[in-house]
């Protein structure tokens, strides 16, 4: 049964990658949210949405709402922002259920995660005042990135907890770093400088993200 939900995913995916590259709009309008709709729809049939899982399953939903508002004009990119929020939320709450234990590991691990959103963060917020009309999204991109990098620290922290296994550490912590990924180059794509075939990169690593995090969810949880 869950060969049968990957094998859905997977195609849907890849079509959404290659109407991103050959820029086929119409169909891309019909398979970016249909990806994350399968996503749902197997996470939901494979886990059944209990204990931590209800989390994961909130923080795909949002993450649907977050693509239908993306898909629409500029003037709704502050709401996908705010749907996004909501997914990183939610990811933070089923990652600390409970709280990991604070160590040497978390506390370097920490720093680094910090410094690198700092240095990060620091680019994007100069570009954003230098354009003049991206000013006012300093904010709401700070406070954005601010919840995505603590997502980060807790899908990596699952590395050094022994009640999630080998197997659903690792899927969690490349879930973690492919979204990061892939919301870096959405934003310096849209704030800092524009490059070449920008949203393939940022559906593939999003789509291989969303993935790596259900699948680390389910095999914590079905242990």
């Amino acid at each position: 049964m869950a060969g049968a939900w990957l094998l859905a995913y997977l195609i849907t995916a890849a079509a959404d990658w290659l109407a991103v590259w050959r820029g086929w709009q119409r169909l891309g309008w019909l398979t970016k949210p249909a990806a994350l709709a399968v996503l749902l729809a197997g996470f939901g049939a494979l886990g059944g949405f209990r204990g931590s899982l209800l989390w994961f399953g909130f923080g795909l939903f949002f993450s649907l709402l977050g693509d239908f508002f993306l898909l629409l004009s500029h003037g709704y990119f502050i709401y996908g922002l705010a749907a996004f929020l909501a997914a990183h939320v939610a990811y933070l709450v089923g990652f600390n259920g409970p709280l990991p234990e604070a160590g040497l590991p978390v506390y370097l691990l920490g720093v680094l995660i910090l410094t690198g959103w700092w240095l990060l963060y620091g680019r994007l917020s100069a570009a954003m005042r230098a354009s003049g009309r991206n000013a006012k999204m300093r904010l709401p991109v700070g406070i954005y990135s601010a919840v995505l990098a603590l997502m980060l620290f807790s899908a990596l922290l699952t590395l050094f907890r022994a009640d999630w296994g080998a197997r659903a550490a690792a899927c969690a912590a490349i879930g973690g770093g492919l979204f990061f990924c892939s919301d870096t180059l959405l934003a310096f794509d849209r704030f800092v400088r524009p490059f070449r075939r920008a949203r393939f990169w940022v559906r593939a690593t999003y789509h291989l993200a969303q993935l790596a995090l259900a699948a680390g969810a389910l095999l914590h949880v079905m242990k």
